[in-house]
C-alpha cells in the first residue's frame, strides 16, 4: 500500500547533519530511508512497551551511550 508523504523540517548541529550523511553515503543509503527506518523502530518499540507494560522500556540501542559522545 502506497501513503502519501509529508515533508518534515529537522533541526540538527551541523557537525552531526555531516556525520550522518557521509554515513548515509558510505552505506549507499538515502537520509530519509534511514531516518525512516529510525522512526519506525522508535514507534514499534513503544508498541510493543505499551502491550507489555512490566517490561523495561529501554531506548532504541543506537541511543545507548550517547551521552558520552556530547
Amino acid at each position: 500500500m502506497k501513503y502519501p508523504n509529508v515533508l518534515v523540517n529537522f533541526r540538527v548541529p551541523v557537525p552531526l547533519k555531516h556525520e550522518f550523511e557521509d554515513a548515509c553515503k558510505r552505506l549507499h543509503m538515502p537520509m530519509t530511508a534511514q531516518v525512516n527506518l529510525l522512526m519506525r523502530e522508535f514507534v514499534h518499540r513503544q508498541k510493543r512497551a505499551q502491550q507489555n507494560p512490566d517490561s523495561i522500556n529501554e531506548p532504541i540501542s543506537f541511543y545507548n551511550g550517547m551521552d558520552d559522545a556530547l
